[in-house]
């Protein structure tokens, strides 16, 4: 099996909060510190024989662009309480990424999608709780031709809009988004 590794990665593996710092026993025989990692995704007991693996979560973020601006939220929670960022969020069990975009915004922002289209992905560290979780994020965006009626719900604070030239990339919360904004804006 190849593995997929660069500098991102690496330094990763320096930080408190991954998860080869935190799990200390196996889930199936108990034995504590029995874990060998293979510094990329695969914990191994060395008691059972068991595998473990570290894949990345799914989530999504959707670039949603109206007559007054593109729709930001403010974040609500950690990680990142208080930035702003496309609407969007973790994709559940069996759901599609499309689905998970259009029941997010929803959701956070009150805006019913009919449809969105895949701009691209992106990938993010998400520290949550003291664990950092690596997430595959997958941005869709969509063009509407009227100001939709928003209000905050969920995981968002506040809905605002902010028009293209006035975005500060600084204050967007997670580096996938701001790679799917810069993008977003430099082609679309």
């Amino acid at each position: 099996m190849q593995e997929h590794t660069n500098n991102n990665f690496i330094n990763a593996l320096k930080i408190k909060e991954h998860a080869k710092y935190q799990f200390k026993y196996c889930p199936y025989c108990g034995e504590k510190d029995s874990f060998i990692f293979n510094n990329i995704k695969i914990f191994k007991c060395s008691k059972c024989n068991r595998t473990y693996f570290t894949n990345p979560a799914s989530a999504v973020g959707v670039i949603i662009e109206t007559p007054i601006g593109i729709v930001f939220v403010e974040r609500k929670f950690e990680p990142k309480k208080g930035y702003i960022d496309t609407p969007g969020g973790f994709c559940e069990p069996y759901e599609r990424a499309e689905e998970t975009a259009t029941r997010e915004i929803l959701e956070e922002t009150s805006i019913k999608l009919d449809k969105v289209t895949f701009l691209m992905s992106g990938v993010n560290e998400y520290v949550y709780d003291g664990i950092m979780y690596v997430t595959t994020d997958i941005f869709f965006y969509a063009k509407l031709d009227y100001i939709p009626d928003v209000s905050a719900n969920d995981d968002a604070l506040e809905v605002i809009f902010i028009k293209r030239d006035d975005i500060d990339l600084e204050k967007i919360a997670f580096e996938s988004s701001k790679e799917a904004l810069s993008y977003y804006i430099k082609n679309l």
